[in-house]
Protein backbone atom coordinates (compact mmCIF):
# COMPACT_ATOMS: atom_id res chain seq x y z
CA UNK A 1 0.00 0.00 0.00
CA UNK A 2 1.21 3.62 -0.88
CA UNK A 3 0.88 6.66 1.39
CA UNK A 4 0.38 9.67 -0.18
CA UNK A 5 1.37 12.64 1.89
CA UNK A 6 -1.27 15.63 1.27
CA UNK A 7 0.62 18.96 2.14
CA UNK A 8 -0.87 21.70 3.92
CA UNK A 9 -3.46 24.03 2.36
CA UNK A 10 -2.85 27.48 1.26
CA UNK A 11 -5.15 30.26 0.41
CA UNK A 12 -2.74 30.59 -2.61
CA UNK A 13 -3.33 26.98 -3.56
CA UNK A 14 -7.31 28.14 -3.38
CA UNK A 15 -7.16 30.86 -5.65
CA UNK A 16 -4.71 28.71 -7.79
CA UNK A 17 -7.68 26.29 -8.18
CA UNK A 18 -9.73 29.05 -9.06
CA UNK A 19 -12.24 28.25 -5.45
CA UNK A 20 -11.56 31.73 -4.53
CA UNK A 21 -10.93 35.00 -6.39
CA UNK A 22 -8.08 37.26 -5.97
CA UNK A 23 -10.18 40.58 -4.12
CA UNK A 24 -12.56 38.33 -2.37
CA UNK A 25 -13.36 40.07 0.89
CA UNK A 26 -13.22 38.00 4.43
CA UNK A 27 -15.26 39.18 7.38
CA UNK A 28 -13.54 38.38 10.95
CA UNK A 29 -16.37 36.09 12.73
CA UNK A 30 -15.67 38.34 15.95
CA UNK A 31 -17.25 41.62 14.36
CA UNK A 32 -18.68 41.73 10.80
CA UNK A 33 -16.91 45.52 10.38
CA UNK A 34 -13.35 44.23 10.14
CA UNK A 35 -13.01 43.23 6.70
CA UNK A 36 -10.16 41.97 4.94
CA UNK A 37 -9.29 41.01 0.99
CA UNK A 38 -7.14 38.17 -0.36
CA UNK A 39 -4.52 39.29 -2.18
CA UNK A 40 -3.05 36.94 -5.71
CA UNK A 41 -0.74 35.26 -3.51
CA UNK A 42 -3.19 34.31 -0.96
CA UNK A 43 -2.58 36.48 1.69
CA UNK A 44 -5.04 38.31 3.91
CA UNK A 45 -4.53 42.60 3.76
CA UNK A 46 -6.07 44.03 7.04
CA UNK A 47 -6.45 47.98 7.62
CA UNK A 48 -4.87 48.08 11.60
CA UNK A 49 -4.94 51.65 12.65
CA UNK A 50 -5.28 53.38 9.51
CA UNK A 51 -2.00 51.23 8.69
CA UNK A 52 -2.71 48.45 5.92
CA UNK A 53 -0.37 45.09 6.72
CA UNK A 54 -0.21 41.96 4.68
CA UNK A 55 -1.02 38.68 6.82
CA UNK A 56 0.65 35.55 5.12
CA UNK A 57 -1.91 33.11 6.74
CA UNK A 58 -5.26 33.52 8.12
CA UNK A 59 -4.45 32.39 11.22
CA UNK A 60 -1.65 35.79 11.85
CA UNK A 61 -4.46 37.85 10.40
CA UNK A 62 -7.23 36.82 13.13
CA UNK A 63 -4.08 37.10 15.97
CA UNK A 64 -3.52 40.57 14.85
CA UNK A 65 -7.52 40.98 15.46
CA UNK A 66 -7.82 39.09 18.53
CA UNK A 67 -4.45 38.90 20.11
CA UNK A 68 -4.64 35.33 21.05
CA UNK A 69 -3.75 32.07 19.47
CA UNK A 70 -6.81 31.46 16.80
CA UNK A 71 -7.64 29.00 13.84
CA UNK A 72 -7.93 31.27 10.69
CA UNK A 73 -9.90 29.26 8.72
CA UNK A 74 -12.28 28.99 11.29
CA UNK A 75 -11.96 32.66 12.15
CA UNK A 76 -12.64 34.36 8.71
CA UNK A 77 -15.98 33.77 6.50
CA UNK A 78 -16.86 34.90 3.20
CA UNK A 79 -19.83 36.84 2.09
CA UNK A 80 -21.61 34.03 -0.72
CA UNK A 81 -24.87 34.70 -2.01
CA UNK A 82 -26.12 36.39 1.21
CA UNK A 83 -24.48 33.66 3.53
CA UNK A 84 -21.07 33.70 5.61
CA UNK A 85 -19.07 30.86 5.16
CA UNK A 86 -15.81 29.95 7.25
CA UNK A 87 -12.88 29.76 5.04
CA UNK A 88 -12.38 26.31 6.29
CA UNK A 89 -15.16 25.78 3.95
CA UNK A 90 -13.37 26.42 1.16
CA UNK A 91 -10.39 24.44 2.03
CA UNK A 92 -12.22 21.22 2.52
CA UNK A 93 -13.44 21.58 -0.78
CA UNK A 94 -9.84 22.08 -2.07
CA UNK A 95 -8.96 18.72 -0.37
CA UNK A 96 -11.89 17.20 -1.65
CA UNK A 97 -11.19 18.15 -5.34
CA UNK A 98 -7.41 17.21 -5.29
Amino acid sequence: MSYKEIPDVTLKMIIDSKIIKIGTKVYASSDNNIVGTINKEGAIILDIENEKRIFPYPSGAARAITKTSVNGWKFWKTLENGQFKELSNYKEKYKREE
